[in-house]
């Protein structure tokens, strides 16, 4: 899917880098030559790329984040202001794709996750939402893949190792990272990984964990799962609950109650 909105290259904020090094990856790192076809399509010029083109290109733009405003939005030099304050451990790039939308460049997987999982932020009491960035994102869409945290619950001791928590966890997604107590094992009640997941999927609730003769069906409980309706392509309500697939709902919502306790 294509944005019918250009996405202009981010301003650079934080540790300043040229546009060369952000989009190669890093400062030592040379721009390998992009392959493409001059071609027409439809009747309109046209640049014809194949997949692993768009991934190359892409490539670097593997930490962004997409921040939405829904009413107002501050001027780009707050926003800028408030990530200086939080005091990321890499660098990162503020610019805007339009009104509503910035993109939110950084620079490793720690300062991502720790962004991403949080879902939203207030800045100047303005709302952010946080969403995915992909090669297809579109502005007038939001991307059903979030950051949730997965619980494993009462967890045998011996499982909780590095290799069988991300084991169970690529089942819902990609996992990141587990959390500190999970690290630790000093809260061996319940094993937590962060995993990046599609919320329009069914994720089971139950995994058997073991060989076919001797294991258990490990209890699963997904935290916060957000709610993301798939006409619409929001996040925040559901399918049945959207005002653009019934329209009656909003008028119904529109409509003053009235108390049937008064008598006239």
């Amino acid at each position: 899917m294509t944005s019918s909105t250009p996405v202009v290259p981010p301003v650079l904020t934080g540790k300043t880098r040229a546009f060369k090094d952000v989009v190669s990856g890093g400062s030592s790192s040379t721009v390998s030559k992009v392959q493409f076809v001059h071609s027409s399509f439809k009747g309109c010029p046209a640049l014809l790329f194949e997949d692993a083109v768009i991934q190359q290109l892409a490539a670097p733009f593997s930490f962004t984040l997409v921040g939405k405003f829904m009413l107002r939005r501050p001027n780009l030099d707050g926003i800028r202001k408030f990530f200086h304050g939080l005091k990321l451990s890499g660098s990162f790039n503020v610019g805007l794709l339009d009104s509503k939308h910035i993109a939110i460049q950084l620079s490793n997987d720690l300062d991502y996750s720790r962004i991403f999982s949080r879902r939203s932020y207030y800045i100047q009491g303005c709302q952010m939402r946080l969403l995915k960035w992909s090669p297809d994102f579109d502005v007038r869409e939001e991307s059903p893949i979030a950051l949730v945290w997965i619980a494993f619950l009462n967890l045998l001791l011996h499982f909780f190792n590095s290799h069988i928590l991300f084991g169970l966890a690529s089942v819902f997604g990609r996992p990141l990272q587990t959390d500190q107590a999970t690290a630790s094992l000093s809260r061996p009640s319940v094993a937590r990984v962060l995993v990046k997941l599609d919320v329009t999927k069914k994720h089971p609730h139950e995994i058997w964990l073991g060989y076919e003769m001797n294991g258990y069906f490990q209890k699963v409980e997904i935290e916060n799962l957000p709610i993301f309706c798939s006409h619409c392509k929001m996040h925040g309500h559901a399918i049945n609950e959207c005002f653009r697939l019934h329209p009656n709902l909003r008028k119904e919502k529109s409509l003053p109650k009235v108390n049937e306790n008064v008598v006239n």
